[in-house]
């Protein structure tokens, strides 16, 4: 039994639909943009354990934003992650960052994923909405700062 071989030339789409096609990789490429969320960074100043601190200019992070928040009052007092390049939000969904490899004992990153919350209430991230590591949250959820909530007869400063 013989095959009949086509002797037609191969056709290529159109360079609109190609163009079309490029846009979409481009834009699904941009989506999954790799934020650094978690990646550790320098706070550039030195930060008690029970303490918070940020940088807003942190050149390590593509965010610039380097954050190390107040543990809540019922973490653990042997809280061991350090500061995180962190990243403004909206949602949880927002909050997707890179996580402790718990085969490195060296390892400070986040251990537990990440949340979308307002962490500090005063300076330069007042009642910013940041990425936060449950790490530092307690049991009753991260706390937002009084000054940041709705009813807040005080702002910013």
């Amino acid at each position: 039994m013989s095959q009949k071989v086509s002797t037609r030339p191969c056709r290529f789409a159109s360079p609109s639909l190609l163009l079309m096609g490029m846009g979409m990789l481009v834009l699904l490429a941009a989506g999954c943009e790799d934020k650094a969320l978690g990646r550790p960074c320098d706070l550039s100043v030195t930060a008690g354990q029970a303490q918070g601190a940020y940088n807003l200019s942190a050149p390590d992070c593509p965010s610039r934003i380097c954050i190390k928040p107040v543990p809540q009052p019922d973490v653990v007092a042997s809280l061991d992650t350090g500061p995180y390049c962190s990243v403004q939000c909206t949602s949880d969904n927002d909050c997707n960052g890179q996580i402790r490899d718990t085969n490195d004992p060296l390892d400070k990153r986040c251990a537990k994923g990440y949340t979308c919350g307002i962490p500090f209430g005063q300076g330069a991230a007042c009642c910013l909405k940041l990425c936060v590591c449950r790490d530092f949250i307690g049991t009753d959820g991260l706390v937002t700062p009084d000054v940041c909530l709705s009813s807040s007869t005080t702002s910013c400063h």
